[in-house]
């Protein structure tokens, strides 16, 4: 049997996390969830995961931080960040950090999920 390929799904916003979960463990993937920053680098200690979807906009340490501390750890880290923003300095930030790739939200599953893993 195939070991499940693993994401890490990193967004404050109670509603997105449990949609994006569903959506994403109906697509055959194993979905741990994070509602912070701290939250996400501890998991991130923890476990190699596959893929972590980082929201941008988050209280305390935000996506962009979050990102660049996982790029410290793990510099082949797959990142994709999610954002509610239009655009900004923030989203070219993350994309100077190493996200491979920037999605809007409310995500459109069918561009969406192409992307994300073999």
């Amino acid at each position: 049997m195939t070991q499940k390929r693993s994401i890490l799904l990193v967004d404050d916003d109670a509603g997105i996390r449990e949609s994006m979960q569903a959506i994403l463990t109906l697509q055959g993937y194993q979905v741990d969830l994070a509602s912070s920053g701290y939250e996400a680098l501890e998991l991130c200690a923890g476990r190699d995961y596959d893929l972590v979807l980082l929201d941008i906009l988050m209280p305390g340490m935000d996506g962009v931080e979050t990102l660049r501390r996982i790029m410290a750890q793990r510099p082949d880290a797959r990142v994709i960040m999610i954002t509610g923003m239009e655009g900004g300095t923030e989203t070219q930030r993350a994309m100077e950090e190493g996200a491979e790739a920037l999605f809007r939200k409310p995500l459109d599953v069918a561009t969406f999920l192409p992307v994300l893993l073999p």
